[in-house]
């Protein structure tokens, strides 16, 4: 991989070190390296979208496996251009946080207004 605007990291599920990684394909599966390390192979099918942290999107594993949850991979700005065909595609959540804030006072106000103890 090689793209200037971007650092690549990732977390195992074993501790909160992130490491700066270069990460090489094979097909439709993925391998970190650092150094003398080398990572499992991962499936670009097992990654989903986490959102945006800290400026960098973040990615995570749902492979079914409940002992890494932890488990992160992360582009500091955009992904490089060789992987944004495989990397699964960024979608915005449908509420942000002012939203879900509006309709948690309009159901409250519902309630309230709905309840007979107003009517009587």
């Amino acid at each position: 991989m090689s793209d200037n605007n971007s650092v690549v990291w990732h977390r195992d599920a074993k501790g909160a070190r992130k490491r700066n990684v270069r990460i090489e394909t094979i097909g439709n599966t993925f391998l970190f390296f650092e150094n003398q390390w080398r990572s499992e192979a991962y499936h670009f099918g097992d990654l989903v979208y986490r959102g945006l942290t800290g400026g960098a999107h973040v990615f995570g594993l749902d492979d079914g496996i409940k002992a890494r949850p932890h488990w992160q991979l992360g582009f500091t700005g955009d992904p490089p251009a060789e992987l944004r065909g495989a990397l699964p595609k960024y979608t915005p959540p449908m509420l942000s946080g002012v939203g879900m804030l509006i309709i948690a006072f309009l159901c409250l106000g519902i309630v309230y207004f709905g309840s007979p103890h107003i009517w009587v």
